[in-house]
């Protein structure tokens, strides 16, 4: 986590930090530019790199939650054990059949006894069989018996999450080939497998549905009953949108905002619409060109120095937070 700067360091100088407010900023409303000395800089930590121009592929955001394991595991569990009664009933009444065709010590009771409980057993199998595809989608339900067995293995053990996303109902034509996670509270964006369309629609979000899998490293950090956000990724034309580091941002007035460092004194903040997680940050939209010089340590400084008073201005200040989050 990034600290922020030294609240005693921007007290002292404060009064060295110039406000620079231009006419038609003030008239559009926008930000106006900060005035901060190169030693300054340096001494607050302010760093910059080259913005960095990203191209986004169409996208629907979801709601996500990761599934506890349970239900899956029990399911698997039983029917485990139906399908090796089953098999077991079959080769039983296999054995009877061939005794009792060839005269020996068997009865025509004891073979339809063998046969009425092999179908039975079978019935129960084929039933769990279409429970697992009801509830968990064809995908899962046709994976082998060996491969739902280490699936069931991994889950416990918290190497793989099974992640349901309910997206807008406006999007129920939609495939998605890709998704994206982060937690509410923030962290590193999670790269999801989309598995399938979900079999079963939630009754009170009346929205469809999507079974996402995270493996490895990045299911370790969801736990079951996690709320999400999603980030579908669908086929079609891509959108322009630069790269901004989780660093850059800083929130002014509840919008997520980056500095651009426009002669080497002087910064202007730009707002950003934050599209999706990627990498170590965000694709966002904004009139922050590629190449510009971005601040990607150091913003909260700018902040400071922006609410420093200069002469014939109050000290009113504007809250500002780190950005985690997307601007909903």
């Amino acid at each position: 986590m990034k600290s922020h700067p030294n609240p005693r360091l921007l007290r002292a100088l404060l009064p060295v930090l110039a406000l620079v407010v231009t006419a038609p900023a003030a008239a559009t409303g926008a930000m106006p530019p900060v005035k901060l000395e190169q030693p300054d800089q340096a001494r607050l930590g302010v760093r910059i790199q080259p913005a960095t121009a990203v191209r986004l592929p169409p996208q629907v955001t979801a709601l996500g939650r990761a599934l506890s394991p349970q239900p899956w595991l029990s399911l698997i569990a039983r029917l485990q054990t139906a399908q090796a009664t089953a098999a077991a009933s079959a080769a039983e009444a296999q054995r009877l059949r061939r005794l009792y065709a060839a005269g020996r010590n068997t009865s025509l009771k004891a073979l339809q006894a063998a046969q009425a409980r092999a179908r039975a057993d079978a019935l129960v199998r084929d039933q769990l069989r279409q429970v697992l595809r009801l509830d968990w989608g064809a995908a899962l339900a046709g994976l082998k018996p060996a491969q739902q067995a280490r699936l069931s293995t991994r889950l416990a053990d918290g190497a793989t999450v099974l992640v349901r996303a309910d997206a807008p109902a406006a999007t129920a034509g939609a495939a998605p080939t890709a998704a994206t996670l982060r937690a509410l509270d923030g962290g590193a964006a999670i790269t999801a497998e989309v598995l399938e369309r979900a079999p079963n629609v939630d009754p009170e979000l009346q929205a469809p549905a999507w079974l996402l899998r995270v493996d490895g490293a990045d299911a370790r950090r969801l736990r079951p009953g996690q709320t999400l956000r999603v980030w579908l990724r669908l086929a079609g034309t891509e959108r322009a949108a630069i790269q901004v580091p989780e660093s850059a941002i800083v929130r002014i007035g509840g919008r997520p905002y980056a500095y651009v460092r426009v002669v080497p004194e002087r910064f202007q903040a730009h707002a950003l619409t934050l599209l999706a997680p990627r990498g170590d940050g965000w694709a966002a939209v904004t009139n922050i060109a590629p190449g510009a010089a971005l601040v990607v340590d150091g913003a909260d400084a700018l902040w400071w120095a922006q609410q420093a008073p200069s002469p014939g201005r109050g000290g009113k200040k504007t809250g500002a937070m780190r950005g985690d989050g997307d601007d909903d």
